[in-house]
Parts: structure tokens; C-alpha cells; sequence
């Protein structure tokens, strides 16, 4: 008489059911804290700080897009050097707000945009650019 086999998953011990819980958990965190890392750092998200009295420049963003990232870099590199002269806002585009602003500026992520201390829209840069040209954009939009 043969004796009758049991399926994989009655085999497995409660020790590797733990182990594999465990695994799994470790997993949820680990990507949670890789997507927490792509987050902005730093930059309002409050749009209506545009025309208050400070000038401003926008990032479009889009944190699923490398070169929106890489944009987001760049500008890291320098926007110390502006402190208290230029406020650096974020339009996420997965918010609405986000989006909505794109879509009145004629684009969808990996932008600047640039405004007047009063809100008036200056100029605007379009794709990847290095922190040189971003600078040179910057002083010549705010005439620094």
C-alpha cells in the first residue's frame, strides 16, 4: 500500500511560514523607503506662494521620469545659493494641483518655470538641463 502524499504547502514548517513573513515585511519596507527616497526634499508644494513678494521658480515633477529626477538634481545643486532670494516650489504632477498647473503652462514634467516677485511668468525651461544653464536662466530671469 502506498502511503498518500501531502501537497508542498502542508510541508512547509511553521518556521519557514515565519521566515517567509518575515521576508515579506522586510520587502514592504525596504521598497517603502525607496519610494519615500524619490520624494521631493525640502520643496513647498504651496503654488500660492507665487506672486507673494519673493520670485519663484517651479518644478514640474513627475517622480516616476529619470530625467525629472535628474532635473530635480541639478537644481538641488544650487538652490542654496538663492536662499532668501528665490523661493523653489514643486507642481507634483500626481496631485491635482500638480497637474492642473502643468496643463496651464503647456507641459507635462521636467520643467521650470519662473516667476516675478509679483507673479508674472518670466520665462520657462523645458527637458533635462545642468546646474550651469539653470544658474545662467536664474540670474537672467531675476536679473542677478
Amino acid at each position: 500500500m502506498q502511503k498518500p502524499t501531502t501537497p508542498q504547502s502542508e510541508r512547509i514548517t511553521p518556521k519557514a511560514r515565519r521566515w517567509a513573513r518575515l521576508l515579506t515585511i522586510a520587502a514592504i519596507v525596504i521598497f517603502a523607503g525607496a519610494v519615500l527616497t524619490l520624494l521631493p526634499r525640502g520643496y513647498s508644494r504651496d503654488l500660492s506662494q507665487i506672486g507673494k513678494g519673493v520670485n519663484a521658480v517651479v518644478q514640474i515633477h513627475d517622480h516616476n521620469q529619470v530625467s525629472s529626477q535628474q532635473l530635480m538634481d541639478a537644481l538641488n545643486k544650487l538652490r542654496g545659493d538663492y536662499e532668501g532670494r528665490v523661493i523653489f516650489l514643486v507642481a507634483d504632477i500626481y496631485t491635482p494641483e500638480g497637474k492642473e498647473f502643468a496643463a496651464a503652462h503647456g507641459t507635462e514634467s521636467a520643467a521650470l518655470v519662473f516667476f516675478a516677485s509679483n507673479g508674472e511668468k518670466l520665462t520657462m525651461l523645458h527637458g533635462l538641463q545642468d546646474k550651469d544653464t539653470i544658474r545662467k536662466n536664474i540670474d537672467q530671469a531675476f536679473h542677478y
